[in-house]
């Protein structure tokens, strides 16, 4: 009996920690951008009430899609963006989400012909390019960013950025290590650098199964 509680006691450790993770993976870079949405609002409250409207009916949305979300979690469903657009459709998005809302232009390359990919694959590339834009919005000071995603015997993921630069080496929080477990789940890689011309190069090596 000790033994069987001590599995259990692991087990349910475990799902605590994915439950914690995927809260800051999932509703931490969503409700990130509802704020900087609120801040820009507020701001046109001020000096252009006319536009303040939609954006703050466009949050609302938002926010609902937050509360389903914290649904899906609970449920161990993938993410609500990705049930309804897809990997590249969920990702442009989110990206949509921060267009009126931050400076920084993020720019979004993917192939046209991105092949169906595994929903770990899609999870894992979703929610590292969502935390790798909340910290460029957050911390990079940057004006510009790419986003990248193609497929070369796996799905290859890059974000990067113009901004201040990134010590790989230096403080490891919960959104670099989140992005590093991300990969290492469906058996790929994960590091920052920074990226040859300044700013900071997040990029991940997603394997699937057969190669695509």
């Amino acid at each position: 009996m000790r033994r069987e509680f001590a599995v259990s006691t692991d087990a349910a450790d475990e799902a605590r920690r994915r439950v914690l993770r995927d809260l800051h993976d999932g509703l931490g870079p969503s409700l990130a951008a509802i704020a900087l949405g609120l801040r820009a609002a507020r701001h046109l409250v001020a000096h252009d009430p006319a536009s303040a409207g939609p954006l703050l009916a466009r949050l609302e949305e938002e926010m609902h899609h937050a509360v389903a979300e914290i649904r899906r979690l609970a449920a161990g469903a993938y993410p609500a963006e990705l049930a309804r657009l897809g990997l590249v459709g969920a990702v442009r998005a989110h990206v949509a989400t921060l267009a009126d809302r931050h400076p920084v232009l993020v720019e979004v390359q993917v192939p046209v012909d991105l092949p169906e990919l595994p929903v770990a694959v899609q999870v894992a590339a979703y929610r590292i390019v969502c935390e790798a834009l909340t910290n460029v919005v957050r911390h990079a000071g940057a004006r510009h960013c790419v986003v990248r995603m193609w497929c070369a015997g796996g799905l290859h993921v890059e974000v990067v950025d113009d901004g201040v630069g990134a010590c790989p080496r230096g403080g490891d929080g919960i959104g670099l290590s989140s992005m590093r477990e991300r990969a290492a789940e469906v058996g790929g890689t994960w590091e920052m650098d920074h990226a040859a011309a300044g700013g900071t190069r997040v990029a991940a090596d997603l394997p699937v199964a057969g190669g695509v």
